[in-house]
């Protein structure tokens, strides 16, 4: 262990001799005739039973080295040079195909966007939209038959329904809000209760904690969303279609979960018992329902103001819900969210939002125990969408589709003009 200890020197940190981490080291071999090789094998020899070195195979390389003497020192250089040769080979090879990578991953996104300004331009010709309208709006109405003939007949597909409709809508909703930078609108409660929802239908379909608290929950802040945020069932929208939809279809689904036996034996009772005590009750439909409400929230808060707090500072244009609730200063959101000052602006938001939602829920009890209130209650959520759906149509879609074909048509004509000129200019001059 001495000698070892002594000729700490002249071995490596790691253990590896005269190894570095290119190859074996030049510190041996031409040069240095006064270098005793039979002395270095003992030495290393003495190492390695000592258990002084901490590589063996390394050891056992270097002590083959070294047994055979200064004549393997050239061929460990030719050796050294012949990998250091195919090494720069790899690294140029690499660079080369980095580059190429690089150059077709710019012509594919270039054909990408041209193809994309291409089906834009096709999909805004004023034929196109008047008969792509006209089909959304026959796929609204027989979407609301449907849902109606389910409810009343089947009301235990309406689940399956709900998924069917569910799944297609939120892909194409999260392609269009992608592209408009509106996607972040989709980490909302709205759809976290869609993903509540999935969970106690095809996971966990006999929690009946759950199956209260998103009773609670869809007939509480969702329905009562339609009213606050001015959902309106305009049937050749897909925007507002969908918004329409994941509003409405939860409560729906409860709906025919809580009354699917009464409806099918066809008995209304005005009012049921009520089951459990009034602290369970409010357990079931306050307490829980809020507990789902503050684990959104949280998440929601670290997301946005954690995770992509970065990226929402850097690009101001992806729009949140308190973007978009503050984007007009003279608004009265901007106003509501500014009472405690504008630096308050998220915990405001925050708080209001905790208040409407628990006040939402109070409903809940009510519309458990009373099939007949409880289909009033829809019904009127239904009737303001309708109203709403109304307004818009004949004071905002009206002018607007106006306009917008108008548009299309004096530009189209506008384009044709100018080819119909440069034709003629094109005939005269080849006339002259």
């Amino acid at each position: 262990m001495a000698d070892g200890v002594e000729h700490s020197s002249t071995i490596d940190d790691d253990g590896m001799g005269y190894f570095d981490a290119d190859g074996p080291s030049d510190s041996f071999g031409d040069g240095d005739a006064s270098f005793d090789y039979f002395d270095a094998v003992i030495e290393l020899d003495l190492l390695q039973q000592s258990g002084a070195t901490e590589s063996p195979s390394s050891s056992s390389v270097e002590l083959e080295a070294l047994a055979q003497g200064p004549e393997v020192d050239e061929d460990v250089g030719k050796r050294r040079n012949i990998v250091r040769g195919i090494s720069g080979r790899v690294s140029n090879n690499r660079k080369r195909i980095h580059k190429l990578a690089r150059e077709k991953r710019k012509l594919l996104q270039s054909q990408l966007r041209a193809r994309r300004r291409k089906l834009r331009h096709m999909l805004s010709e004023p034929s196109v939209v008047v008969t792509m309208d006209k089909v959304s709006f026959v796929a609204g109405v027989l979407i609301i038959m449907i849902i109606e003939a389910t409810l009343l007949l089947a009301p235990e597909k309406m689940g399956l329904l709900y998924t069917t409709l569910l799944l297609p809508l939120m892909v194409a909703r999260y392609i269009i809000y992608r592209s408009d930078l509106y996607h972040y609108f989709m980490y909302d409660f709205c759809y976290f209760a869609q993903v509540l929802m999935l969970l106690h239908m095809y996971r966990y379909p006999d929690n009946q904690e759950l199956g209260r608290a998103l009773f609670s929950i869809a007939n509480g802040p969702l329905a009562m969303a339609v009213v606050l945020w001015r959902n309106s069932l305009v049937f050749h929208s897909l925007d507002k279609k969908t918004s329409m939809f994941i509003h409405v279809l939860p409560p729906l689904v409860v709906f025919s979960q809580r009354w699917g036996e009464h409806l099918s034996r066809k008995e209304f009772p005005y009012y049921e018992e009520m089951e459990g005590t009034v602290s369970s009750n409010i357990v079931d439909f306050w307490v829980q329902p809020f507990g789902y409400y503050v684990l959104w929230q949280t998440l929601y808060l670290v997301k946005t103001e954690m995770i992509s707090k970065r990226k929402l500072e850097y690009n101001t244009e992806i729009a949140t819900s308190l973007r978009w609730m503050t984007r007009k200063k003279e608004s009265a959101s901007y106003k509501l969210l500014s009472m405690f000052g504008e630096q308050n602006q998220l915990q405001t938001f925050v708080a209001l939002q905790a208040a409407f939602t628990l006040t939402t829920y109070l409903v809940a009890p009510l519309l458990w125990h009373s099939i007949w209130l409880h289909a009033l209650y829809l019904g009127t959520i239904f009737v303001i969408a309708l109203a709403n759906g109304a307004s818009y149509y004949f004071q905002v879609f009206a002018k607007r589709y106006i306009d917008e074909i108008s548009k299309k048509v004096s530009e189209q004509n506008g384009q044709a003009d100018a080819i119909s000129m440069n034709a003629g200019s094109t005939h005269l001059s080849s006339a002259k």
